[in-house]
Formats: C-alpha cells, structure tokens, sequence
C-alpha cells in the first residue's frame, strides 16, 4: 500500500532548510529577525515623532509620516516576531506583511498618491503571493489596491487640479499591485506543486530502496541454498556414520554387564557431542539472515572452517590446513567468509574423483591477507575458467548444480572491496585466492 504524501507548514520548512540555500534554508530566522527589527524601528520613530514635534501625531514631513504610521505597524511586527519563534510561518508572514501594508499606506496617504512610498505596495504584493499564496496574499493585495484608490480620491491632493491625475495614477498602481500580487500566487502554486513532485519522488526512491534491499536479501539467502544442499549431504552421510556407531554401542552394551553398560553410554554421549556441531553448523548456513561485517582475524576465521570440515569431508578426501600468523585484521562479515570457504571447498571436492587432498592455506602480504584453497582435482580449461564467475554457469550436469556458489562467493570478495583470482590447469587441479584488505595496526588478538 502507497503511503500518502503528507505536506505541511512543518514540512515545507524541513524542505526549505534541506536546501541549504542562504536566504531560503533560513527563511524563518529571517522572518523573525525582520519582524524584530521592524517592530523596534516603528516603536522609536513613533515615539520620537510625539516627543519632538507637536504635530508629530501624522505629518507628511516626518519620517514615516510621524508616530500613527509606525504605532499602527508596531503590534503587527510583534505578533508576526512571536508567530515566527513558534516556527508558525505563514501566520507570521501574514502579520508581517499586514504590518508593512500599514506602514505603507499610512506613511503615503498625507504625501499623496504620487509619493514613492506607495511604490512598495506592488513589492509588498508580490512577496505576500509568493509566500502566502491566494487565500492569504490576495486579501491582502486588495486592500493595498484599496488604499491607493481612495487616497488618489480623497487624499490631500485630491482638492487641487492635479486630482484627476492621481486618480489616474491610483488606478494604475492599483492594478499593478493586484498583478503582481496574481503572479506571485501563480509562483507559490508552482513551488507547491514543486515540492509536492519532490516529497512523491523521495517517497518512491525510498520504496525503490526497500525493496531493492529486500530482493537483495533474497537473492543472497539464494545463493546459499546451493551450498547448503551440498553441505545437507554430506553432513547426511557422516551422519549416517554416527548412527552406525551408535547402533554398535546400543548392541554391544544390551549384551554387557552393568559396568560395560555405563561406559557405552558415556560413548553414546560422546559420539552425539560430537556430532551436533555438525547440525548447529547446517541450521546457520541456511538461515536467510546475514551477519555483520566488523574486524576480524582471518586465521581464525579460518581455522573454525577447517575444524568444521574435517568433520563432514568424506573420508577419501584430505583436508590440509597452513595458516601463517596474521597480524592484522580485516573488516569483514565473518559467517560471509565461512560461507565463500564452503563453496569453494564444495567445488574442489565435486573437481576430485575419488582419492585427493584439499588444501586450504592463509597469510597476510603488506596489501592484505589472503586465503588459497587448492585442490588436486581435474583442472578447468581456459574457456571454462573465464566464465565460472558468471551466474547459472555451470559445467555439472542438469539438476546437480545451479551456478551460483562462484558467483557468491565473487559477490561476497568484491562487496568487502577485495579480489579473488583463480589459477587452474587440466588434470593438475585448481587453486583459488581470495584477499582482503587489512587494518595498518597489528591486531590485538594474535600478538
């Protein structure tokens, strides 16, 4: 099921700040600080103006036209101050530019129309369309269209000859307020919907992601099942074995004395000890979940692999193990390096018919440490050997193999940044070698 986009003040500001653009990932310490800012310059100038002129109430030569300009847009600048430390954005946009419309007309309506103060309504018009869209700009326009009409009307220049030029001009400066104010909603509506398109691909690149992640999962717990298969059946075989012994022990001692009998059930207990890594070590592999990769001695690694092997190799195969010190560690997954040994000593038991030897080797070089597993099998010929890395490639009849332990385990060398390279000759055997790269500090677990 597709998660509805969600879109809100919250999330528009999250976009915004993600942005990292100066002016727009900060616009809401900008709104708070031109809100402050405004508030004191409005609150000093009105004050000033009723301290130092007598007619200081509403003059056109005072700056802002005197004290009722600035005391009317002082409020306005402060709740849009408190709004924007709430991160409430669009109300604080809001009381900002009803303040600046304030400001604005008042400080214009006893200069006339003609006044350049009035030029900053189409400005005020367009932020507030921009930012505020329709519902909130366009109101907002109006009544700046509407304070330029009524004081090219009634203004003070209205009793003189030039009042039918200000009407005029009025009508002028207003449509270009409600213009302007109209193109900065239709920009609001294209960064909305802009936004929206963004969030809807964000949200789809993170399904992609998932599920990405999860056929990757699937795929993974795919290329072991091959190797679990071959693993069941040996494990299935050296079983065998072990109830074979257990049967003689149980026949031997329902014949025996008391004596004889306690001791073939300590033999018993043994026997099954013995056996039941064996089971734990089949349930790991064939569990989809992957370990975690971290740092690791890789002679160590390798010498659990060994001991487990020898006890599911059959007896005509001879596991040799050479492991040289290794003074550093490798950042791998461990149960993913287990899982790359066990397919590589699969193949070279599948490679030998009959009697032979494998033989599994480790070391470090000042690149990295290396694992080497040679067997004495059969050999592979060249054309055989530049395709075995490929997927589904297999020279095993149909339904004994899939063609996918090679290919786990290059996958498995290249995600842990390593290399793996394959040295055969027909009828003198094969020899794979794996390595990784290892910390430049020596490891504290060898010594």
């Amino acid at each position: 099921m597709r998660v509805p986009i969600e879109f809100s003040e919250r999330s528009l500001l999250g976009f915004l700040a993600s942005t990292r653009l100066p002016m727009v990932s900060r616009i809401g310490d900008w709104t708070r600080r031109i809100a402050l800012l405004g508030a004191a310059v409005c609150a000093v100038l009105g004050a000033a103006s009723l301290l130092v002129d007598a007619n200081g109430f509403w003059a056109a030569h005072l700056p802002l036209s005197g004290a009722l300009p600035a005391l009317s847009a002082t409020p306005w600048f402060l709740v849009a101050w408190l709004d924007a430390r709430r991160q409430q954005l669009l109300r604080a946009g809001s009381w900002l530019a009803l303040a600046l419309l304030l400001l604005t007309a008042l400080a214009g309506w006893p200069r006339g129309v003609r006044d350049l103060t009035w030029l900053a309504l189409p400005a005020i018009a367009l932020l507030a369309g921009l930012g505020l869209g329709v519902l909130r700009g366009l109101p907002l326009a109006i009544a700046g269209a509407a304070a330029a009409l009524l004081a090219g009307r009634f203004g003070p220049a209205s009793a003189t000859s030039a009042a039918d030029g200000d009407i005029a001009f009025a009508f002028g400066l207003a449509g270009l307020v409600l213009g302007m104010a109209l193109a900065g909603a239709l920009a609001n509506r294209l960064l909305y919907v802009t936004l929206l398109t963004a969030q809807a691909e964000r949200r789809d690149a993170l399904e992609s992601t998932h599920v990405l992640r999860r056929r990757e999962k699937l795929l993974r717990h795919a290329l072991r099942v091959d190797t679990v298969g071959e693993l069941a059946g040996m494990v299935c075989h050296q079983l065998r074995n072990t109830f074979q012994v257990l049967l003689g022990h149980v026949t031997l001692g329902a014949i025996a004395d008391d004596a004889e009998r306690r001791n073939r059930l300590a033999l018993i207990e043994q026997t099954v000890e013995q056996a039941k890594p064996l089971l734990d070590h089949l349930m790991r592999m064939s569990h989809p979940e992957d370990g975690q990769a971290g740092d690791i001695d890789v002679g160590d690694v390798v010498a659990r692999f060994l001991d487990h092997a020898r006890h599911v190799l059959p007896a005509n195969i001879r596991l040799i193990g050479e492991i040289s010190p290794i003074h550093r560690t490798a950042h791998l997954d461990a149960e993913g390096l287990l899982h790359a040994l066990w397919n590589l000593v699969i193949n070279a038991r599948q490679a030998i018919a009959g009697e032979g030897s494998i033989t599994v080797r480790a070391g470090e070089t000042p690149r990295g440490a290396w694992i080497e597993v040679a067997d004495d099998g059969c050999g592979m010929a060249p054309e055989v050997r530049a395709r075995i890395f490929e997927a589904y490639f297999t020279t095993k009849p149909p339904g004994q193999g899939t063609g996918l332990g090679l290919t786990a385990v290059a996958r498995f060398v290249r995600s842990s940044r390593g290399a793996v390279s394959v040295a055969s000759e027909v009828g003198r055997g094969t020899t794979f070698r794996l390595e990784f790269p290892t910390d430049a500090a020596p490891s504290q677990a060898t010594g």
